[in-house]
């Protein structure tokens, strides 16, 4: 057990009220898995009675999981005797080191006052004359002197007795965290990379958590990009299963909750929803030029292709997409804009705009089922973001914006009686969804 102690006269730090607290917590532990190990040997003891090959087995099972967890038990019985062991010593010791402190200050102290007389006598016999003067000077400086090494010889005192209370207590922290490790090695439970991985995660956990906020946010722009842009899709959803991974490696270390990490899952989900959706309405949309081509044609229309081509750019004209024009750049109109972020693509875009519009060819029982497919497909998308964007919305008002809301409010009845619970609520809720896989 590692504690930086000081190598001069001083307060002993620590505290050890934080490892009683710890060792009160492992003895709980134990007393728990006692109980639990009873109550298993109960329920063996139980189907003893019933002739059951299924239940012999379950039997001869949860024994040796009794087995297993009465050793386990062991390791925190002992971790939790030598943490309180370990506290009564650095209790102890932080009790003689307060009482040498002022010992040890009052001997320097008056060492210093002796040094600074002794250096002001030997100036006055160096500029006496007298020798009787001189004579007494002698005697008075040597007194002093006896007395200076008197102050001394108590703080050196002070300062081995020092010593040897921090030697005991770094033996003791020593000993503990040799029984503590025995106690682990000997249980026959292997803490393996798992807990040296978790250990890594916890010691990095700011770093990663920043990393993790960063991606998320990368995600949320190429996610938004890749409407306009579909090239960039492929990369958004990288980026959101990059975010999902590394959420997933810091909740199933205890760094972050179960929530945060689905809400990172949902996010991966939603995408993926609207890039399969967005192929289909693809589909649908050559589908649909070629039915009503074909269906013109059977009515005799003159070139029935640039018919359709038509009714389909015309109704596509007002889209003002992110255009070069006469040299300049001519921006997405906010209509085109809405209209593109409300249903999570270009593509989607246009299929409404068609299926709203263009009436050339249209009609008929293959141009109705292709366009309730493409309608189908639009409300998949609409249903995901908004599931995914509440979700959001919710985590963030009852985790982040609620509490500052109540900070403004201060202590009003009105924010005891509604706001106060439900903030307290979902605090435990994340509190509750905030464990380590194997905990």
């Amino acid at each position: 057990m590692t504690l930086a102690l000081p190598t001069q006269v001083a307060p002993i730090p620590g505290s050890p009220a934080t490892i009683r607290s710890k060792a009160a917590r492992f003895a709980a532990t134990a007393d728990a898995i006692h109980e639990a190990v009873a109550g298993l040997r109960t329920a063996i003891a139980d189907t003893r009675q019933h002739e059951s090959d299924a239940l012999d087995q379950l039997a001869e099972n949860a024994t040796k999981v009794a087995d297993r967890l009465a050793s386990l038990q062991g390791r925190y019985d002992d971790a939790s005797e030598a943490l309180a062991s370990f506290a009564g010593d650095l209790e102890s010791a932080q009790r003689d080191a307060q009482a040498l402190v002022a010992e040890h200050a009052d001997a320097a102290h008056s060492e210093s006052s002796y040094d600074r007389q002794i250096a002001h006598f030997r100036d006055e016999r160096a500029r006496t004359t007298d020798p009787v003067e001189a004579a007494d000077l002698n005697r008075h400086l040597l007194t002093l002197a006896q007395r200076r090494d008197g102050q001394a010889a108590q703080a050196a005192d002070a300062q081995a007795r020092f010593d040897r209370i921090t030697e005991r207590l770094r033996q003791s922290g020593g000993d503990a965290a040799r029984k503590m490790r025995d106690a682990a090695d000997g249980d026959g439970f292997n803490d393996g990379w798992w807990d040296d991985f978790s250990g890594w995660v916890a010691e990095h956990a700011e770093i990663l958590k920043a990393i993790h906020s960063i991606l998320q946010k990368i995600t949320m722009a190429l996610s938004i990009l890749s409407f306009f842009f579909p090239v960039l899709a492929p990369f958004a959803l990288a980026a959101a299963a990059i975010t999902a991974g590394l959420g997933l490696v810091l909740a199933a270390t205890g760094q972050i909750s179960w929530i945060d990490f689905a809400l990172d899952v949902l996010a991966v989900a939603t995408m993926g929803v609207a890039a399969a959706a967005s192929r289909t309405i693809g589909g649908v949309m050559t589908a649909l030029k070629g039915t009503r081509v074909a269906r013109l044609a059977a009515q005799g229309t003159s070139n029935p292709l640039r018919v359709v081509t038509g009714s389909f750019n015309g109704v596509l004209k007002g889209k003002n997409g992110l255009s070069l024009l006469g040299g300049r750049v001519r921006l997405p109109s906010p209509t085109w804009l809405r209209q593109v972020n409300s249903v999570k693509g270009t593509t989607n875009a246009h299929f409404l705009r068609v299926a709203e519009s263009a009436k050339a060819g249209a009609g008929g029982p293959l141009d109705d089922i292709l366009l309730g497919i493409g309608r189908q497909e639009i409300l998949k998308i609409r249903v995901a973001s908004a599931v995914t964007a509440g979700s959001k919305a919710v985590d963030s008002a009852l985790g982040d914006a609620l509490p500052n809301l109540l900070d403004l409010f201060g202590d009003t009845d009105h924010e005891t009686a509604v706001l106060g619970p439900v903030a307290d609520w979902y605090e435990g809720v994340e509190d509750a969804a905030t464990w380590r896989i194997g905990s």
